[in-house]
């Protein structure tokens, strides 16, 4: 309490709400921070011009049709859902597994998925035409349209999110009640994501979306991808010096990391192995998933394969799982994988329509992709703001009664870490 009082005081602290927002650190920013800040302001206002002329014009700016009646938006909110998922799974593995070495990320991975959902909701509103009609879906609900639940559970793992960052900024309830919003949360986001999957796989007229393993494989996608942008955060934020994280920690978020992936790759082989083996095949099935592999949508589904696998071969081995060059680089190419995926899960089920009808590939208009690009630079601002008024450093006293205990692990963890590389050097 004492140390609240004392950083209230300090020259350009602000508490509201009960946490101290720092923004005299604003003022003793670099050039380079402000010039930042004044290209993302810039890609906003452009893709708020895009909104005003897509209000104006309705559909008739977007790239969307009868064959393709959801875009880059649709694919962006299941790739934004889904990023938001893995920064909370490694923050609730430290609740509930005893995963104690991602502690300090838990800050980060709570601001950074609350962010990414309010980017998902944000595309859903830019597709609505009227967007103030959307009080309708509101007060009559359908409820056999998976959207109605997947929409309301983004917009409460979207409050949970930013309820939780600000138990964990302000300590209220201390960690009994960090490990209650963990229980919700956690679910939650299972939920979500569930849902999510739903929107497709419930579609039965949609072959390649009609399969039990869209689930699965929407949620160990999302996991994956957003364990590896969490990773990619974290390494951005420690060059930065705004926060610090020991070497144990990254080569813990790589193993769980390379462990997801292979799952989710095994799945998505699965899937491809029952559309095409002899003895299940599917006439209609295999038509349409053939476009994914010899046919013009290749480009959307091969990288999926070659991206994965790749970061996959990048983390196996031991040797060099624990090097900060191929974490990053193979987080990188996942974030990238999955996004390619996201795209052909969207197209798998318009490619060829119901009626047989062939669609050539979407491509975004121009509308479309500034609404798309305003939308991250929304995101990307509120983050680089929050790194510097926002106290996102986890203190140490935190751990509480264990903190001794940990801290004695990290360093085991850390000096195991350095003998690797050591052998691996010589």
């Amino acid at each position: 309490m004492a140390v609240q009082e004392l950083s209230a005081r300090r020259p350009g602290v602000v508490r509201f709400i009960g946490i101290d927002f720092d923004l005299g650190a604003l003022r003793s920013a670099s050039p380079r921070y402000w010039a930042f800040v004044s290209l993302l302001l810039t890609v906003l206002a452009m893709g708020g011009m895009a909104y005003v002329s897509q209000l104006q014009h309705g559909g008739a700016v977007m790239a969307m049709r009868d064959n393709y009646p959801w875009g880059l938006w649709f694919v962006d909110y299941m790739y934004y859902v889904g990023l938001a998922a893995g920064g909370l799974v490694v923050y609730a593995s430290v609740h509930l597994f005893g995963a104690k070495q991602f502690h300090p990320l838990a800050r980060l991975a709570v601001l950074q998925a609350g962010l990414l959902v309010m980017m998902a909701l944000l595309g859903i509103v830019t597709d609505m035409e009227r967007p103030w009609r959307a009080i309708w879906m509101l007060l009559t609900p359908n409820p056999t349209s998976p959207f109605v639940y997947t929409g309301s559970a983004a917009n409460i793992y979207m409050i949970v999110c930013f309820v939780d960052l600000w138990i964990l900024i302000t300590g209220k309830g201390g960690e009994k009640w960090a490990h209650r919003m963990t229980l919700i949360a956690l679910p939650l986001a299972i939920y979500l994501h569930t849902t999510t999957a739903f929107v497709l796989s419930m579609n039965k007229s949609r072959e390649l979306w009609n399969s039990a393993m869209m689930t699965p494989i929407f949620l160990t996608s999302a996991t994956a991808s957003g364990i590896a942008l969490l990773l990619i955060s974290a390494y951005i934020f420690k060059r930065l010096k705004i926060l610090e994280f020991r070497p144990s920690m990254f080569r813990s978020l790589s193993t769980l990391l390379a462990t997801v992936m292979i799952i989710d790759q095994f799945f998505l082989l699965v899937e491809v192995l029952t559309v095409f083996w002899p003895t299940s095949a599917k006439p209609g099935h295999v038509a349409r998933f053939s476009l994914f592999f010899t046919g013009p949508y290749w480009f959307a589904l091969i990288p999926v394969f070659v991206l994965g696998l790749g970061a996959f071969a990048l983390l196996a081995p031991r040797r060099t799982r624990g090097l900060p060059a191929v974490q990053i680089t193979a987080s990188a190419m996942y974030v990238v994988a999955v996004y390619f995926k996201r795209y052909s899960l969207m197209a798998m089920g318009f490619a060829i329509n119901p009626l047989g009808q062939y669609s050539p590939p979407y491509a975004p208009s121009l509308i479309e992709v500034l609404l798309a690009l305003g939308i991250l630079a929304l995101g990307m601002l509120m983050m680089t703001l929050a790194a510097k008024v926002l106290p996102l450093k986890v203190p140490e006293h935190d751990e509480g009664e264990h903190a001794v205990d940990v801290d004695e692990e990290l360093k085991a963890l850390d000096a195991e870490a350095s003998a690797d590389v050591l052998a691996e050097v010589r």
